[in-house]
């Protein structure tokens, strides 16, 4: 399998499952831009992603995706809404990885809490999604005519959710979280109806990750989800499975310990 020549873009690339599936991208031939708020980590983590391929070029954007939520007027010169439109003129992978939740039960969440929860796993990737819409399209015509046949065709969004959205996995704590992720899965069947197969849009809903810090703040007690948790490398296979298989489109993939084995 080879990923030369296409390009991808990657949130919540400074650590985790994004930069995880960062460097299985590179590795693979991919051009990858990282996209986190952390501008240290980002660093550190553009100097480690593999160059295989002569054309492969790496990149990060520093950014807060909160950011794109206050820009009053996406159309204007932001800084970040320019550098993401720069970016995705011709990049075919885009990975919606970002995420936030809080192990807090609801009574003791605060409204600012909510509201940011909110808007990063759930508006901010809808607004990525927009903004790659039109140059995704352009991205799927030139790939319609390639002569190349060692690799997909079809530009693809995977957005990644959670086990917690909409199986019987319950979490104390992660009320909210739940909830924005089950939102991501009715934007994921409904955006792949509208695209119509142009471009691929799907979803991943692995179980908690072991080795992530989302995994490891959930700190499970209960046995029924501690035997769904599921390890770093499975779930990027299953996200590259995805990824290079044109065939797969609209579909909401669990992957838990139980489907990840």
């Amino acid at each position: 399998m080879s990923f030369i020549g296409k390009k991808a873009l990657v949130t919540g690339a400074s650590k985790g499952l994004g930069y995880a599936l960062s460097q299985r991208l590179a590795q693979l031939g991919c051009s990858v831009t990282l996209v986190a708020r952390n501008d240290k980590l980002l660093k550190t983590n553009i100097n480690s992603l593999p160059v295989i391929a002569s054309h492969q070029r790496h990149s990060y954007i520093r950014c807060d995706l909160q950011e794109l939520l206050n820009d009053e007027n996406p159309d204007s010169n932001s800084r970040i809404h320019n550098e993401l439109i720069n970016c995705l003129s011709d990049v075919s992978i885009l990975v919606n990885c970002a995420g936030i939740t809080t192990h807090k039960l609801l009574p003791r969440i605060s409204r600012d809490e909510i509201v940011y929860t909110v808007s990063l796993n759930l508006i901010a990737p809808i607004i990525l999604s927009k903004l790659s819409y039109r140059p995704m399209m352009k991205v799927a015509s030139k790939l319609k005519t390639s002569l190349d046949s060692g690799t997909f065709k079809k530009p693809i969004m995977l957005n990644i959710s959670s086990i917690l959205s909409m199986t019987d996995s319950t979490l104390p704590g992660t009320t909210v979280y739940a909830a924005l992720k089950a939102g991501i899965l009715g934007f994921t069947k409904s955006l792949a109806a509208e695209l119509k197969g142009k471009i691929r849009v799907n979803a991943l809903l692995p179980g908690l990750i072991v080795g992530t810090q989302m995994g490891s703040d959930a700190m499970i007690d209960d046995s029924e989800l501690k035997s769904k948790t599921v390890s770093l490398d499975v779930v990027v296979d299953k996200a590259i499975e995805i990824i290079s298989n044109d065939s797969i489109n609209g579909q909401n993939v669990i992957i838990d310990g139980e489907k990840g084995k």
